[in-house]
């Protein structure tokens, strides 16, 4: 087997150093829910505790209405925008790193957060907001196909769901 000596050393453990922090970055930035945090801090409860249960767009609309559900689904993009920048950012300045591994690692680390926020208890969101936010940052043109496709499907059918779910199987089938 080869040994890694002196500085090839150093290169390999800060480039791993750096996959671990944008791992754990993006985590703790998907666990910010801002629904749980909205939902105390304007009506006094945790919108787990109302509707579907769900930390999610759809129960901050059908409990708190169209201005929180809107301001939940934006910060929920967001969070999967800004992990992905930072990812980037990250990969431009460490140039050994793989910068689509990077980027990979931010999108599952920051599903997983909104997910399974460790702020509250795991028990989070579905992702769907933040993923959106993730296929806007790398490949805009395919995340707005999703959106619009979704939207369409939501005002058709007047089911999230379904919108949701048939955007993430177009997302997939182009993704491949």
């Amino acid at each position: 087997t080869t040994r890694l000596v002196g500085s090839e050393m150093c290169i390999r453990d800060r480039i791993m150093a750096a996959y671990i922090i944008i791992a754990i970055i993006a985590y703790l930035i998907g666990s910010i829910n801002f629904s749980i945090l909205i939902s105390k801090k304007k009506a006094g409860y945790d919108i787990r505790k109302k509707g579907s249960g769900n930390a999610g767009t759809t129960n901050m609309l059908r409990n708190l209405g169209k201005k929180y559900a809107a301001i939940t689904l934006v910060c929920d993009i967001l969070k999967g925008v800004v992990a992905i920048a930072i990812a980037i950012v990250v990969g431009n300045i460490l140039k050994d790193t793989n910068k689509a591994l990077l980027v990979q690692i931010a999108a599952i680390a920051v599903v997983i957060g909104h997910t399974f926020p460790v702020f509250f208890g795991f028990k989070g969101g579905k992702g769907v907001a933040t993923s959106l936010g993730i296929l806007l940052m790398t490949n805009w043109q395919l995340g707005l196909i999703c959106l619009v496709f979704a939207l369409i499907l939501m005002a058709i059918t007047r089911m999230v769901s379904v919108g949701s779910i048939a955007a993430a199987t177009v997302s997939y089938t182009h993704l491949r």
